[in-house]
């Protein structure tokens, strides 16, 4: 697998091998007891040392931390301490060493490449093998804080890995029942954060968004048929990609694929196929890559984006808040940078009158959703606007409700881009039928 730099004019190679991240993998799938775990880097220690307050660390880490300036125990805060200070812990030593013990029956399986495939059954070591150890794990890791934090950086590099030899032999269909849908159900049953996948997300490396874009683009190839319904997979994908995207760099999101973008339109097309809590992940997904890179907010209104925005809120009926803002906000980001996007929604038949009757909405209202409507109107009806959105401002009450945030409890910025969009048309709207004159007097 190779992804091309940006800063040099070469290619950066993913040290990424199947077989030896599954090997890892296999031998460290038993969490170790918590006394073999350090409380500074959270492994399992090599050399363990105990400091004065009886706290036992590996040596590697406790060396760093008072390299690091620290004269105090990490754990209790006691101090002063020193190299000096901290004394081996042989027993714990041999106990670290002999674990796994070697006289259990729990052999490891033996390991084989996806490229080279082992002639005996699954139960010698084969995928099928793996994804029961990786379901096994997923009550155990859910119990124990430390099993977790131990779990996820071994489950990520495997489902890379795995992923990256599905892309390279170029399968066009996604097995509900392989190590990719056994890592991404491991990670989902997790509840990894943001925070946990940042620092897996490395800028010359982006092999975890990589892979989560092959799972989702794969899976969103069946969405295409009308009788498909979305599988927790896809499910477990988008919620990871919107954790993904929110802990990456600008950077890192200017490089993502563009079929992303068209598959997170299908996830927004399928979406009485989809849950609901689905299709609002995908929204803050296209939120996260699209407000970090004008490349990503062209693709998305290349894709289609702002037409299932769309669909999706007439579908609902602005009965889901949280998605009406979510809507909004992907609409107002679009707008504000896209001349297609401010097109889509305008040349939409009921475009500016879905964003309309989504301004201070009763009962289903929200600063945020308010502010980011108006920003909305304010785009579509700038100074650019065809004579026939002007019209279809007045026609379908968008000036009414333009005029009634002047008055009512709203910010001063949104206050002033609806004040703005009245000035600008205040001739064309004056003698409108639908437009009431007094109101346009009294706030203009």
């Amino acid at each position: 697998m190779i992804v091309q730099s940006h800063s040099v004019d070469r290619c950066i190679p993913i040290n990424i091998s199947y077989s030896r991240v599954r090997k890892k993998f296999d031998m460290e799938m038993e969490t170790p007891p918590p006394q073999f775990v350090c409380p500074i880097s959270l492994t399992r220690m090599q050399d363990p040392v105990t400091a004065p307050s009886g706290i036992t660390y590996d040596r590697g880490a406790i060396e760093r931390w008072l390299a690091a300036g620290h004269d105090t125990c990490p754990v209790t805060g006691r101090g002063p301490l020193s190299l000096a200070d901290l004394t081996p812990n042989l027993t714990l030593r041999r106990l670290i060493l002999s674990w796994p013990n070697p006289n259990s029956n729990r052999h490891p399986p033996a390991l084989t490449t996806p490229d080279q495939p082992d002639s005996r059954n699954d139960e010698c070591g084969g995928p099928a093998e793996l994804v029961k150890k990786l379901m096994v794990a997923v009550p155990a890791a859910k119990a124990d804080a430390m099993a977790r934090r131990s779990m996820i950086p071994r489950v990520l590099p495997l489902f890379v890995s795995s992923c990256a030899t599905e892309a390279a032999e170029k399968k066009k269909s996604f097995s509900p029942s392989g190590v990719e849908a056994a890592c991404l159900a491991l990670l989902d049953a997790l509840g990894v954060s943001a925070d946990e996948i940042r620092p897996h997300l490395l800028p010359a490396e982006p092999g975890f968004l990589d892979a989560l874009t092959h799972v989702l683009v794969t899976l969103t190839l069946e969405l295409q048929h009308e009788d498909y319904y979305s599988e927790p997979t896809l499910q477990r994908a988008v919620r990871l990609l919107e954790s993904a995207t929110e802990a990456s760099t600008p950077a890192l999101l200017d490089r993502l694929r563009p079929d992303l973008l068209r598959a997170l339109t299908a996830v927004l097309h399928a979406r009485r196929r989809v849950p609901l809590a689905t299709t609002r992940a995908a929204l803050k997904t296209i939120l996260n890559a699209c407000a970090a890179s004008s490349r990503n907010l062209r693709l998305a209104a290349e894709s289609g984006v702002a037409h299932e925005a769309i669909e999706l809120e007439l579908s609902l009926g602005g009965t889901s808040r949280a998605t009406t803002e979510l809507v909004m906000a992907v609409l107002s980001l679009l707008c504000s940078g896209s001349a297609e996007a401010r097109a889509t929604v305008a040349g939409h038949a009921a475009g500016i009158a879905v964003v309309a009757k989504r301004v201070l909405l009763r009962g289903g209202s929200s600063a945020a959703g308010d502010a980011a409507a108006v920003r909305v109107l304010a785009s579509v009806c700038g100074r650019g606007a065809s004579p026939e959105t002007v019209r279809e401002m007045a026609r379908v009450g968008a000036v009414g409700k333009l005029c009634c945030v002047l008055q009512a409890e709203c910010d001063q910025v949104t206050k002033e881009a609806a004040r703005r969009v009245l000035r600008m048309h205040a001739g064309d709207w004056a003698g409108s039928p639908c437009v009431s004159a007094y109101l346009l007097s009294r706030y203009l």
